[in-house]
């Protein structure tokens, strides 16, 4: 017996017209518009920040090919960065970065995980609340009021100086000046940056230690490992995917840092601790050597774009 027979109707040509179907139909169609409109919505915003980023990466990879300065512009191709293979200071100043950004790095990972350890560990609630307040005051404060403070801090009749002369490690009458000594130069810099940056290590270690399961702590106590192997073979590999996040993130946002070193020395003494941002704004601003500059600032957005892309594909690994 057909459909037509049993219902008094003709039966539909497309197949079944089901309520059901016919709504989700309806449904689907009404998403479908909707996700157009909040699209639509987007697209503006999208536009201008498109346009804020495109342009000028554009306009700095034109310009990295000209000889170009405020009266003229000549195409010298490849020129720039040829020169720049040749430039000596260059290199010195790309060294000076991979030490300032390794340094910084590694010592913000050693004393955000050892204090995110001691913060995680059964001791005074109301110390470890009070430790956490304080010791994350540096992260709060602006890069340039940071470097600031340790300008007057490491000057040589500054506290530095005056707290080793107390402790007998200097004599009184002979006072150091960090910042004005080529060999301590780029140290004072890395240890300011150091202390400004290390909270956000220890914040995020300690969410990681705070998401380790207790379980294994106490199955490890049962099997008699001690504080060492525990630390080796439960809490390391726990907080792998963490320290690989920010590690990667923090060696991208120190490899670019301009405002410590252009506060603190201006790059010197004798470029002492010169990096690639200030060079390229000494270069680009002062010089007027623009084509130079732009250069400078390609090598380093293709070494920022390589750190970047092993983030990402880290990041979506970790998602799948």
């Amino acid at each position: 017996m057909s459909v037509g027979e049993t219902t008094g109707r003709p039966a539909p040509r497309g197949g079944s017209t089901h309520p059901r179907e016919s709504w989700l139909s309806s449904l689907s169609g009404r998403s479908y518009r909707q996700e157009i409109l909040a699209y639509s919505f987007l697209g503006a915003p999208l536009f201008i920040l498109g346009a804020l980023m495109i342009y000028p990466f554009i306009e700095v990879l034109r310009l990295s090919l000209y000889d170009s300065n405020l009266t003229r512009e000549v195409w010298v191709g490849l020129g720039n960065y040829t020169a720049l293979l040749e430039d000596g200071l260059f290199w010195h100043s790309l060294l000076n970065t991979v030490i300032f950004t390794a340094g910084s790095v590694f010592l913000h990972l050693v004393i955000g995980l050892a204090l995110a350890l001691l913060l995680n560990a059964r001791i005074n609630h109301l110390f470890r609340t009070v430790a956490r307040g304080i010791l994350i005051v540096p992260w709060l404060l602006a890069p340039t009021v940071a470097g600031m403070i340790w300008v007057l801090m490491l000057a040589p009749f500054g506290v530095f100086n005056s707290v080793l002369a107390t402790l007998g490690i200097v004599d009184a009458s002979f006072n150091v000046a960090w910042l004005g000594n080529s060999s301590t130069s780029l140290a004072s810099v890395t240890a300011m940056n150091v202390w400004r940056a290390f909270p956000f290590f220890m914040v995020m270690l300690l969410a990681g230690l705070q998401a380790v399961p207790q379980q294994l702590y106490e199955a490890a106590k049962i099997d008699g490992a001690t504080m060492w192997e525990e630390f080796r073979y439960i809490t390391l590999p726990q907080l792998r995917s963490v320290i690989t996040t920010v590690v990667l993130l923090d060696s991208i946002w120190t490899f670019r840092a301009f405002d410590p070193v252009f506060v603190m020395t201006g790059g010197g003494p004798s470029h002492s601790s010169e990096v690639l941002a200030t060079a390229i704004y000494f270069d680009g601003f002062q010089k007027l050597r623009f084509g130079y500059a732009s250069a400078e600032a390609m090598v380093m957005f293709i070494i920022l774009f390589i750190v970047s892309a092993i983030y990402v594909k880290r990041s979506m690994s970790k998602d799948q």
